[in-house]
């Protein structure tokens, strides 16, 4: 056991020798760590003022290309106010001296200057602003107003081409039913209208085209007569009043027209003066006006709505 112990002594005392080794190692190693932190700080530290200095030259390079292109900018405009121009005819310093100079006695030679002048000019310039500004206003106001009586005008106009159209086709199919011939209407200025007149163009039977002046009395009066009928074909009215329309006509036409009447009577009451019998069979009421002795009328009325029996 002695002998025992005494080798673990030994052995005890190599140890200890290794750990006083080892110890002394970690302490040199953590007084090295200990640089390596102070000197890893300061490459930091470096690393940090370098960065900042390479930032700071960065924003300033930046800020000069910025500059050199406004500077090119400017150069280009400068250049283009100048143009072409020739070094030679640039005036030398002592020129441009003489010239100031001269500039500087004429504004000496206007005065002295009225400094009201400026409030002056000032309270004109908003004047004028103020006028310019409600120029403006009406000029718009007047534009609108402008294109708004176009836009009316042109809805006239429209509306003025339907009826023509519509009166016209009426005023040819009832011209045709009443004299056996052909008839229309034309405007003297189709592209405006309202700036010609509206004419007839009428052939009854197998007459010649001819002036509403040479036609007879009946022709007249069936051109007049299919107008009439084409309009209140076109924009019926409730009541219409004909004072011996058919005093031209012969008996054939004064039943053609007796005919129409009695047709559109379905439509509008017509209140006929009429002394032919082709009228007076068709009516629903007839008020006869006779002259007795002393000069003195005499209204009779007949109601011939309901048919009367033939012994009657």
């Amino acid at each position: 056991m002695k002998s025992e112990i005494e080798e673990n002594e030994v052995r005890l005392a190599d140890k200890r020798e290794q750990v006083a080794d080892l110890e002394a190692e970690l302490a040199e190693l953590k007084e090295e760590r200990t640089e390596l932190k102070e000197t890893l700080g300061e490459a930091r530290t470096a690393y940090e003022q370098t960065k900042e200095q390479v930032d700071e030259t960065e924003s300033r390079l930046e800020s000069l290309r910025q500059t050199a292109e406004r500077l090119d900018w400017e150069i280009d405009e400068l250049s283009a106010q100048v143009g072409a121009y020739d070094p030679e005819e640039i005036p030398d310093h002592d020129e441009l001296e003489r010239e100031i100079e001269r500039l500087e006695q004429e504004m000496e030679s206007l005065e002295p200057v009225n400094m009201l002048a400026i409030d002056e000019y000032d309270r004109v310039s908003e004047e004028l602003a103020e006028l310019e500004e409600k120029r403006e206003t009406l000029l718009e106001e007047r534009n609108g107003i402008e294109t708004r009586i176009e836009e009316f005008e042109a809805k006239k106009k429209a509306t003025f081409m339907d009826a023509y159209e519509g009166i016209n086709g009426q005023f040819e199919d009832i011209f045709a039913r009443l004299s056996d011939g052909s008839g229309t209407l034309f405007l003297e200025d189709e592209a405006d209208p309202f700036e010609g007149g509206l004419t007839m163009k009428a052939q009854p039977g197998d007459k010649p085209v001819q002036r509403l002046a040479a036609m007879s009395g009946g022709e007249k009066s069936l051109t007049a007569l299919a107008f009439i009928f084409a309009i209140q074909r076109y924009n019926p009215a409730p009541f219409y009043a004909l004072d011996e329309v058919d005093a031209f006509l012969d008996a054939a036409n004064a039943d053609a027209v007796g005919e129409l009447i009695d047709e559109l009577a379905g439509n509008a009451q017509f209140v006929v003066v009429s002394h032919r019998s082709a009228l007076l069979e068709r009516s629903e009421r007839a008020i006869g006006v006779t002259m007795q002795q002393n000069n003195i009328s005499a209204v009779t009325g007949i109601d011939l709505s309901t048919e009367v029996p033939a012994d009657d």
